[in-house]
C-alpha cells in the first residue's frame, strides 16, 4: 500500500507546473525617491496595500499619505511634504548564504511581487537573496536577461539625483554604481551605513553586473511587514 501511495504522489508531482529559473544580473541603486509602487493607481492585479513612503526625516507616512504625497524626485517636488525612500528598504543578511532586501525591475505589473535571486558570478556566486519589488525600472535584454536593481544605500542615484540632494544635501559615489569601496560607506548617514557595508561585507564586492538566476517566490513576511504591500 505504501509503495502504491508513493507512486501516485510521484505521478501527481510530474504534472505540477515547474518554475524554471531565468537569467538576470544585479545592479545597485539608492536615489531617495518615492517608489513607483507607492502610487495606488499604478498597482495591478490582486495587490493589497501600497508601498510605504517616508518623509525627509525618515519617518513613515500613513497609507493615504504614502499614496498622495508628491515624490522628492517629481516635477513638482517643492514644499515640506514630499515622499522619500525609507531607510528600512536597505538590504540585510539573514544567514551566510541568504539575504533579504528590496529591488527595482522592469514592469509595473511586478509591483510587490517577490523573487529569489541566486548569483552565478562574482564573489557572491552561490549565495541567494530574496527581494520584493517596490519600484519600476531597469531593463530586459533581447536575450531575456532581466536587471534587478538592489536598493542599497550608496548604490548610485542613477537618473534621479534630486532626491538625495534634497534629503541629505549630497549624493554618494558614482552616479551609476555609487560608492566603490567599503571605506566610502563612512560618508553615508549612520542609519543606513549597515546597508552600504552589506555590499562589501556580505556580498563581498561591488555587486554591479553580476550574473544570476531568478524565480518568483511567495514573499517572506519580514519583507511585506516593512513595505506594507502584498501581491
Amino acid at each position: 500500500m505504501q509503495r502504491t501511495v508513493t507512486l501516485l504522489l510521484a505521478a501527481a508531482a510530474a504534472f505540477l507546473p515547474q518554475v524554471s529559473a531565468q537569467n538576470g544580473r544585479t545592479l545597485t541603486g539608492w536615489d531617495c525617491c518615492k517608489p513607483a509602487c507607492a502610487w495606488k493607481s499604478l498597482l495591478q492585479g490582486s495587490v493589497s496595500g501600497q508601498v510605504m513612503v517616508c518623509n525627509k526625516d525618515d519617518q513613515p507616512y500613513n497609507n493615504d499619505q504614502s499614496n498622495s504625497v508628491a515624490s522628492s524626485c517629481g516635477e513638482s517636488s517643492e514644499g515640506a511634504n514630499l515622499g522619500y525612500l525609507c531607510s528600512d528598504y536597505q538590504p540585510r543578511p539573514v544567514a551566510e548564504n541568504l539575504a533579504y532586501g528590496f529591488a527595482i525591475t522592469d514592469g509595473i505589473e511586478n509591483c510587490c511581487k517577490c523573487f529569489e535571486l541566486q548569483w552565478t558570478e562574482g564573489p557572491a556566486a552561490g549565495k541567494k537573496m530574496q527581494v520584493q519589488i517596490i519600484n519600476e525600472g531597469g531593463s530586459v535584454s533581447e536575450s531575456g536577461t532581466r536587471d534587478f536593481i538592489l536598493l542599497t544605500p550608496g548604490g548610485g542615484v542613477g537618473p534621479n539625483s534630486q532626491g538625495c540632494s534634497a534629503q541629505y544635501g549630497l549624493d554618494w559615489g558614482r552616479q551609476w554604481g555609487g560608492v566603490s569601496q567599503a571605506s566610502d560607506c563612512e560618508n553615508i548617514p549612520t542609519n543606513m551605513q549597515a546597508g552600504c557595508y552589506w555590499r562589501w561585507n556580505w556580498a563581498r564586492g561591488d555587486v554591479n553586473t553580476w550574473g544570476l538566476q531568478y524565480q518568483p517566490i511567495t514573499c517572506p513576511e519580514s519583507l511585506t511587514a516593512i513595505s506594507g504591500c502584498r501581491a
